[in-house]
């Protein structure tokens, strides 16, 4: 690696070692685990936004709609 004079941040020489494919496999399975739980959460609030915007008796909404309907009739 010397022939080459590269400078100190491009050469290479380490050996893999198993500490740091330990470290990869727990960082690469921390963020998925991450994913996972923050798409939970978000599915969670998303449904709670959507059950905000839906009317409480679901019911009301079909009797006004046959009232109208029978009106205009």
């Amino acid at each position: 690696m010397s022939d080459r004079n590269e400078p100190w941040y491009l050469e290479n020489d380490q050996k893999p070692s198993l500490k740091m494919w330990v470290f990869t496999q727990m960082a690469a399975g921390a963020g998925w685990g991450a994913l996972v739980f923050f798409g939970v959460v978000l599915f969670i609030f998303a449904l709670i936004a959507i059950s905000s915007i839906l009317p409480e008796d679901p019911f009301a909404a079909l009797e006004s709609g046959a009232a109208l309907a029978s009106a205009l009739v």
